[in-house]
């Protein structure tokens, strides 16, 4: 407990979790300050007034006040320094807070903070703080810190969206390594039949993101841009530079495509449109209209817990990947800030329903969207969605079940619904005249060759006016 009396007296009190050094000057009515937290005051006394010293308190730390008159008081994470970033005192934060005392431990301490605590990464992981205060965070951290944090806690920084891509690439193929270590010596002890089980389908899924990042000869660099072995996975693989491409394409999946029977495939569908990008934008340099040399990234996203046959009835999954979908598509706009590149979302299936969910909230805008083989959602119309001058194409093949349905409320191929069809059924390219296979059936939307995965590139490279619409 600390009273603070009389003008003209400046008093600088350090207060820490185990320790409280009273501070006593001559009486006068200013009231009575509890300490219970691990905070530091910075009290700079004049006639009637207290404050921090700093000419904007509330702006450069988000800091309230406590008691009268204007007593500013610091959240501890914004004054970790040194000796006061221990381990006890890190343990006690969160959110952003955590973020900025992990940030100044060491590499041991970091790694060691990641052993004992990890229920608070967890925490951290699963609500962080928004993608545009870790993208501030970051920028704010020296080298040495930035690589501790790499090195310290390789999950944190790989799924934290907001952090580049490059950086997260780099944390989790160490973590990546460090799993599959993990892993492996826990397989190699004596475990129960269930324990055993679940070390195995971790095994697999880390196996098969391994041989996902592989890349093909010639083909683009691949990253591993989320990592998350819990329950069924979540992995997304970039294909191609994120943090400087011009044009940047996600593709979402639906029905069983989980990341262990799928990433692999999932990454090779991935190739395919990037090489059909790459090719786009060689064709119209060709004629005279842009470069051949602007940077392409697709990501391979299996961000969320895709349904399968005796769940895909209902909308659970949807959300919840409306939500990965959703702070990663914010990471990439906050890490992006003053060179936004163009993004596109290619939405499969269900995946379409859950690339609708999440555009329908307006929380960020893609550039452009197309649904293929999509069962529909309870978005009613473009108009209800952050695509960009309602770039919105839908690609309806023949023999797909799941097209016209309006399964989950609404058919986005309908007339009323506002979208462009994409060509899908077969034709001849606008630019060079080359046939375009047809597709048919569920499955064939990003067939080589296609007419439709011909488009997709075209919209991916924002050469939406060559698209075909099935009028040819």
């Amino acid at each position: 407990m600390h009273s603070l009396r009389s003008p003209a007296v400046t008093a600088r009190v350090s207060v820490v979790p185990v320790s409280v050094v009273p501070v006593s000057v001559a009486p006068a009515p200013v009231g009575v300050i509890i300490l219970s937290t691990p905070l530091r005051l910075d009290l700079a006394v004049s006639t009637g007034s207290v404050s921090t010293g700093s000419s904007s308190p509330r702006a450069a730390a988000g800091i309230g006040t406590a008691g009268e008159p204007g007593v500013a008081v610091q959240p501890a994470a914004s004054v970790v320094t040194g000796a006061d970033a221990g381990l006890e005192s890190v343990r006690r934060l969160s959110g952003a807070s955590l973020l900025a005392g992990l940030s100044r431990l060491s590499v041991g301490d970091i790694s060691t903070f990641v052993a004992e605590f990890p229920s608070q990464v967890d925490s951290l992981l699963a609500v962080p703080p928004a993608a545009t205060e870790v993208t501030g965070w970051w920028t704010g951290l020296d080298g040495t810190e930035r690589s501790s944090l790499l090195a310290g806690a390789p999950r944190l920084v790989g799924n934290l969206d907001g952090i580049p891509f490059r950086q997260r690439g780099r944390a989790n193929a160490r973590y990546l390594g460090q799993s599959l270590a993990e892993v492996d010596r826990r397989l190699a002890g004596t475990l129960d039949d269930t324990s055993r089980d679940a070390a195995t389908r971790e095994r697999a899924i880390l196996t098969q993101v391994q041989v996902a990042l592989r890349p093909t000869d010639g083909g683009p660099r691949r990253s591993l841009i989320v990592l998350d072995t819990v329950a069924g996975g979540r992995a997304a693989i970039a294909l191609g530079n994120p943090d400087a491409a011009a044009y940047v394409s996600y593709l979402v999946p639906g029905m069983n495509y989980g990341v262990e029977p799928q990433i692999v495939n999932w990454t090779a569908t991935a190739a395919s449109l990037y090489g059909e990008q790459r090719t786009v934008l060689a064709e119209r340099a060709a004629s005279g209209r842009g470069s051949a040399a602007a940077g392409i990234a697709v990501v391979a996203w299996i961000g969320y817990e895709a349904p399968d046959l005796f769940s895909v009835g209902g909308l659970d999954h949807a959300v919840a990947g409306a939500d990965f979908l959703e702070k990663y598509s914010q990471g990439i706009r906050s890490d992006r800030i003053g060179d936004q590149p163009f993004v596109s979302v290619f939405a499969h299936s269900y995946g379409s329903t859950v690339a609708l969910t999440a555009l329908s909230r307006g929380s960020f805008e893609v550039d452009a969207l197309v649904l293929v083989g999509s069962p529909g959602s309870q978005i009613q119309s473009v108009d209800s969605l952050s695509v960009a001058n309602g770039n919105v194409f839908v690609g309806k093949a023949d023999w797909d079940p799941a097209v016209n349905s309006a399964f989950f409320g609404s058919d986005p191929g309908a007339q009323s619904y506002g979208a462009r069809p994409l060509g899908v059924f077969g034709a001849r390219d606008r630019l060079t005249g080359t046939w375009l296979a047809g597709s048919i059936g569920h499955n064939a939307y990003f067939d080589r060759g296609s007419e439709s995965l011909h488009n997709m590139a075209l919209i991916g490279t924002d050469n939406a006016d060559l698209v075909t619409d099935g009028s040819e």
